[in-house]
């Protein structure tokens, strides 16, 4: 097996296919998109992305909502620049429609923090990883940050809307996915969730920046609705009149409720 390995590495144009055929046997049970594609792919729903940065960079829906054409799809993104590629790496496809806004519960406007552009320039080989990092809160980002990257963080005013705004605004009454990515804003936008009018099939929050306390009380907030399931960084949620206990087979043992 070992000669096996090293030859593979030998030859790079080998492993992508091989990756993607082992893949389609043996395919991995413990990521998110395995789940939206079991239980809500193939059929016409409601998307809503909160934290969309550029549409493909570490974004877990970016595959499933190309390969499934009757998907509609709200993009919300407050950064103006990763706005734009967002924009223009989805294009205009009647079934998209994009806010460059965040989500707040006053709708006032908000500094936002993130590394600025300037440190790629002058960190030879910085990973692109720290592109991703952004967030209302200048504690979590330097939290994120080595000492060198501190000083190239930079402040934005962002406008922001309510959620219940933000579906007004597009019209949107229906919600079948929600995923947010909102660098540990996630509970304090999810909170605002109308769960007696919405009610997804599916949320998908990351829980990894959430204080305890935070991650406490969005359980109880969904836990009488939803299974709740610790997915690597994320929380993902499944409405229980949609699966049955029975049916979460390999998840039972990351039940966070």
């Amino acid at each position: 097996m070992g000669k096996f390995r090293n030859w593979l590495k030998s030859v790079p144009i080998v492993i992508k296919p091989l990756r993607f055929v082992y893949r389609k046997i043996k395919p991995d049970k413990s990521s998110v998109g395995y789940w939206i594609r079991k239980f809500i792919s193939n059929r016409a729903i409601q998307v809503l992305q909160i934290g969309s940065n550029d549409g493909i960079s570490g974004d877990t829906l970016n595959k499933l909502i190309k390969e499934n054409s009757q998907w509609h799809v709200l993009f919300v993104e407050p950064v103006p620049d990763l706005f734009e590629k967002l924009e223009r790496n989805y294009g205009s496809s009647k079934r998209f429609k994009f806010e460059n806004a965040g989500i707040n519960d006053d709708g006032s406007q908000q500094k936002f923090y993130r590394i600025g552009e300037s440190a790629f320039e002058e960190i030879p080989d910085l990973s692109e990883n720290y592109k991703q990092i952004g967030s209302f809160s200048r504690e979590h980002v330097e939290k994120l940050s080595t000492t060198e990257i501190i000083k190239f963080i930079e402040e934005l005013d962002v406008n922001c809307m309510s959620l219940e705004k933000l579906l007004e605004k597009h019209k949107i009454e229906t919600l079948d996915l929600i995923q947010i990515d909102a660098e540990g804003y996630d509970w304090k936008i999810l909170s605002q969730l109308d769960l007696k009018k919405h009610k997804p099939e599916m949320i998908i929050f990351e829980s990894k920046n959430l204080r305890e306390e935070e991650k406490e009380e969005a359980i109880k907030f969904l836990q009488e609705a939803y299974y709740i399931i610790s997915m690597r960084q994320d929380y993902m949620c499944i409405r229980r009149d949609k699966l049955k206990r029975s049916g979460l087979g390999v998840l039972s043992s990351s039940l966070a409720n």
